[in-house]
């Protein structure tokens, strides 16, 4: 009997200890599943609080270049970029409709420095307001992103899909800005300015850097005016009586600035409704005064005046590139684009290096000149005016101007 109690006090005593060699186990267990569901709750955390939205995208075809802004409208700071997911849909030039996954740049640690990035890869331009967390995108802050794809772009389209770190994803509806804007950098550097209509009214609304509107004329009756036909905002200028002007131009000495040798550069966008009974410059001139009434007005203020544009005479049934250097007759080379009431977007811009100015309207090819034209170095006003001929009153849209130079 006393050899049965010992063994039965063995049994138990093994019992004992071998229970309390796994206590440490089951501990252990209990503390994993308790961390695991806390970083699981930390992640669920994260991702209802991550929030992006692209917008402005850019695109031109012909070029393998689509660029876009990122903004972090959620808490969350979003700074795992390389482990961010870039997927873009557009229509290459040799594969037609694709799909490219891109890569985050790595040689420059994500950052663009000025250049566009290799291809295949995306890298951030610049991070707006970037002053809090550098390098780091905050709530608020837009991100403005470069990417380099395989292929030129064939179509304006593009659909780009950002996935986060965390896997909140973002896609855009295709919808794109085509632009050939040399966009301002840290390699490059240039000063611009932009006017872009908005909702509050009265004109001006809003103006930036170089068109800053207390330095700036608005002629006629400016009413804001939303677009139904497409989409946009925009001013719409009413000139009035026979030599009426609408539009806008630039009077004061501080902003007459736009020179050949400094690559000045103007993007107008606008629309008119009268195509016989008036006249029209967007361009450069060194008389910053509205277009007197008579069609030598355009560059005689009655002197010569220097300046560069595209232009429309009383007689004239197509637009036409006008240029002067100030000591002859108006030039006047016909681009073969019938005038209409479709919205154009005009282009106006120096090419130093080849000491010429040039002129485009939408997608057509460029008009250019270099005898005849505005010395390099003269100063110029920004100027985009329509005016009656006869009692009509003209109507001008005008929906954004950008204007840039580069500076010494």
């Amino acid at each position: 009997m006393g050899l049965s109690v010992a063994i039965a006090g063995g049994i138990v005593m093994i019992t004992i200890m071998l229970v309390m060699l796994s206590i440490p186990t089951v501990v252990n267990t209990i503390f994993s599943i308790g961390e695991v569901s806390s970083q699981s709750s930390k992640i669920e955390d994260s991702v209802s609080k991550t929030e992006i939205t692209i917008e402005e995208i850019y695109t031109n075809t012909g070029s393998p270049r689509i660029n876009f802004t990122l903004i972090n409208e959620g808490s969350t700071t979003l700074w795992d970029f390389n482990n961010f997911n870039v997927l873009i849909e557009y229509t290459g030039a040799i594969s037609g409709k694709k799909t490219e996954q891109l890569s985050f740049q790595q040689v420059t640690n994500g950052e663009c420095l000025g250049l566009a990035p290799p291809v295949g890869e995306w890298c951030i331009e610049s991070i707006s307001n970037d002053v809090a967390d550098p390098k780091l995108l905050n709530f608020g802050e837009i991100a403005n992103i470069r990417t380099s794809l395989n292929e030129n772009l064939a179509s304006l389209t593009a659909i780009v899909a950002v996935a986060t770190d965390n896997g909140v994803t973002f896609k855009t509806n295709g919808i794109s800005i085509d632009t050939s804007i040399p966009r301002p950098n840290s390699v490059n550097p240039k000063k611009w300015g932009q006017f872009i209509p908005n909702t509050q009214g009265p004109p001006p609304t809003i103006a930036i850097g170089l068109l800053a509107p207390t330095l700036m004329v608005f002629d006629g009756t400016e009413l804001i005016n939303l677009d139904s036909l497409n989409g946009d905002v925009a001013i719409r200028s009413l000139s009035g009586g026979a030599g009426g002007n609408a539009g806008m131009h630039q009077i004061s000495p501080l902003f007459q600035i736009y020179r050949l040798d400094q690559d000045a550069r103007l993007v107008f966008k606008f629309n008119q409704t009268e195509i016989t009974t008036n006249r029209l410059f967007i361009g450069f001139r060194d008389g910053g005064a509205p277009l007197p009434n008579g069609n030598n007005g355009l560059l005689h203020l009655p002197a010569v005046l220097n300046g560069v544009g595209i232009c429309i005479n009383s007689t004239s049934t197509t637009y036409q590139f006008c240029y002067n250097d100030g000591v002859g007759n108006t030039v006047w080379e016909d681009t073969g684009i019938t005038e209409n009431t479709l919205v154009h977007t005009v282009e106006v811009y120096g090419e130093s290096a080849n000491n010429q100015w040039c002129a485009k309207i939408d997608t057509y090819s460029p008009f250019c000149a270099s005898t005849d034209i505005p010395a390099a170095t003269t100063r110029m006003w920004m100027n985009a005016n329509a005016e009656s001929v006869d009692a009509s009153t003209t109507i001008l849209t005008y929906y954004n101007a950008y204007t840039e130079i580069n500076p010494p």
